[in-house]
């Protein structure tokens, strides 16, 4: 795969039903994120919880899910964010640039689905510093805050969504 894959972000939908059950990842980045199934389980449960698919030339690539509901709080004082949940990349795509592709394709993205929101926040594992790399090099900056999760220490990235 090189760089020219197509990446594109869509709401879930039963067509990938499959690819979300046989999707996995390996033991060390599962301490870190839900999988799919386990994410989508819940969003069947919480109203404000959208899941997103990552599709690499229409193939699921990765997942997570956009947060509207009162966990929010935890992260930002702000009402117009969201926050992003279980996100992860299939093992098949990983460094392989699909990552970067997805988060640069988040602000249009939600400026068209979600127009009342302007920020985007996540929670990243202290241990995690794959996945602080990209989302710095994505946009997302280190607000100097920090929860804890289930695994300790997350610190609290920002991305501001530029209105259009």
């Amino acid at each position: 795969m090189n760089n020219t894959v197509n990446v594109a972000l869509t709401f879930y939908s039963e067509a990938y039903e499959s690819s979300i059950h046989s999707y996995t990842l390996p033991e060390e980045q599962l301490i870190y994120t839900a999988l799919p199934a386990e994410a989508l389980a819940k969003c069947e449960q919480e109203k404000d919880r959208t899941p997103v698919l990552i599709l690499a030339e229409n193939k699921l690539a990765g997942f997570f899910v956009l947060d509207a509901g009162e966990a929010v709080k935890e992260y930002t004082e702000s009402s117009s964010t969201l926050l992003i949940r279980s996100y992860s990349i299939h093992p098949d795509y990983q460094g392989k640039g699909v990552g970067k592709k997805s988060l640069k394709l988040l602000p249009s993205f939600i400026n068209y689905h979600f127009p009342t929101k302007n920020k985007v926040v996540l929670g990243v594992n202290h241990k995690n510093t794959a996945a602080q790399h990209l989302y710095k090099r994505s946009s997302f900056v280190d607000t100097d805050r920090y929860i804890i999760g289930s695994q300790g220490k997350q610190f609290v990235y920002q991305m501001n969504i530029k209105k259009a």
